[in-house]
């Protein structure tokens, strides 16, 4: 019983976040949404890609985008693909990447030494006015970045099918 008050008074608590004026505007414990976008570049590896996914919150779009890493403009993706996710998607993604608490977070993780198979990732997230743009590689990366990249890799992974 307990249980449930608590939950019905976390709801009520959310939803009073929500505008009822004016335009609408997208907002829950983290802040308004408007404008937000998250972006992830992995790159190097064996095969040496570069890999680029990004969504935007209020148009719902995405991008994706694989090439090989050249000294000199490589051309054409390998392979590639953008389009538009549900409301419900976008909404799920960047309450998962600000529940991160991406803007508390280093500026830099550094990298792993002898590690020529990892990936070195730059993801950068945009909300509330901020801009934040970390940098780690797959063994450097803390968990807080790794729901991120994991997270908006598999809501344009759902997408593309």
């Amino acid at each position: 019983m307990r249980i449930t008050l608590v939950a019905i008074a976390a709801l009520g608590a959310a939803c009073s976040n929500a505008g009822t004026s004016g335009a609408p505007v997208a907002v829950d414990n983290f802040g308004s949404f408007n404008n937000a976008s998250v972006e992830v570049l992995a790159e190097g590896g064996i095969a040496a890609l570069s890999i680029r996914h990004r969504a935007s919150h209020d148009d719902r779009g995405f991008v994706y985008a694989q090439r090989h890493l050249c000294a000199q403009s490589c051309g054409a993706p390998t392979d590639s693909a953008s389009g538009t996710l549900s409301a419900a998607a976008t909404d799920s993604l960047f309450n998962i990447v600000l529940e991160q608490a991406p803007f508390d977070l280093k500026d830099d993780y550094g990298t792993t030494g002898q590690a020529a198979d990892m990936m070195v990732y730059t993801v950068t997230i945009s909300a509330n006015g901020l801009t934040k743009t970390i940098r780690a590689d797959d063994g450097t990366m803390p968990p807080q970045v790794r729901q991120i990249v994991q997270s908006l890799r598999g809501v344009i992974a759902a997408a593309r099918k």
